[in-house]
């Protein structure tokens, strides 16, 4: 009578722990899927109809066009939508894709600000917004994003100064900035940077 006891009450811990890990993961892919929902409703002109064939909650969100996902986690790494003709403005709720590493989004239309939600990605390695239209002056928030290796903004409309807090950003190896709408001196910090550097 104990063995079946001490049996059925260890069944039971196995699918409490078996339910509440399924629950979180559901859970953050769900926060990743609205993300991105977000963002396909901020895309006001979509040339090729990548996004409404292609995202959709009816599908598994690590098989949309330009989402990859991790191979454990199932949680969304990076975001790949180059040079589709996308002409729209980027949701605050990107920030909520917590593990994104890796955004390109260069050789678009898109345009506006930067979401100050954007400083949530702490694992972001590579941003690339080249070529596009963003505007307002290149935020500092940018320089919380320790782990970034690749920044491109290049033929923007960002203006004013090249903000000092990019010299925390101690791994990075590329800053292009060129074609924008910059004043000010050059940081001394641009001059550590492993790689290159464009003015």
């Amino acid at each position: 009578m104990a063995n079946t006891f001490l049996n059925l009450t260890l069944l039971i811990i196995i699918f409490h722990f078996f339910l509440t890990t399924l629950s979180k993961n559901l859970t953050t892919i769900l926060t990743d899927q609205f993300a991105l929902l977000a963002l396909k409703d901020h895309v006001i002109q979509d040339p090729g109809n990548v996004l409404a064939t292609n995202w959709s909650s009816s599908t598994p969100v690590c098989n949309w066009f330009g989402v990859s996902c991790g191979s454990n986690h199932r949680k969304v790494t990076a975001l790949n939508l180059t040079g589709l003709g996308f002409v729209g403005t980027l949701p605050p709720h990107l920030g909520n894709l917590s593990f994104l590493s890796l955004l390109s989004i260069k050789d678009n239309s898109f345009h506006g600000r930067l979401p100050v939600q954007l400083s949530n990605l702490h694992r972001m390695k590579h941003i690339d917004l080249g070529n596009n239209s963003f505007s307002g002056e290149i935020p500092s928030w940018l320089g919380s994003l320790t782990q970034l290796q690749v920044l491109r903004l290049y033929y923007n409309n960002f203006n004013g100064v090249i903000p000092f807090s990019l010299g925390y950003l101690q791994k990075l190896e590329e800053l292009s900035l060129y074609g924008n709408k910059l004043s000010g001196s050059i940081p001394s910090f641009v001059f550590n940077i492993s790689s290159q550097f464009y003015t």
